[in-house]
């Protein structure tokens, strides 16, 4: 399966499956305009269309993004919903030690009741 990459100078992602892990990679870096935000949820989809997830986790490198402005809050939360509707055996964010990105995330995740999540510092 064929590693999806989305980058600008502002940021950008990755989706990488690798079925061999049985894990689902992402790396989100910077910002995303509403365009890519989109753009993103499609390639998600078509990325995760063809594995059972209920064996995978998804692990999320957020090392490199950035906090996240209110008028794209709906865009994450519609991001979380997707990981919460493909019933991850786990979804593990990844970031550097940032206060305000870790409270983002646990509030968007506790908002769409995504399960299984853990947000982990590198």
């Amino acid at each position: 399966m064929a590693k999806i990459e989305n980058m600008t100078a502002d940021g950008g992602y990755v989706i990488d499956v690798k079925p061999t892990s049985k894990a689902v990679y992402m790396n989100v870096v910077g910002t995303f305009t509403p365009e890519q935000a989109d753009k993103f949820h499609q390639d998600y989809e078509k990325q995760i269309g063809s594995i059972s997830t209920y064996d995978y986790v998804l692990q999320v490198d957020c090392k490199d993004m950035e906090v996240i402005h209110q008028e794209m809050t709906p865009k994450l939360a519609r991001s979380f919903k997707l990981y919460k509707k493909s019933g991850f055996k786990k979804v593990e964010f990844v970031i550097t030690h940032n206060v305000e990105i870790k409270m983002q995330l646990n509030r968007i995740a506790r908002t769409v009741d995504l399960p299984n999540y853990e947000i982990m510092e590198a």
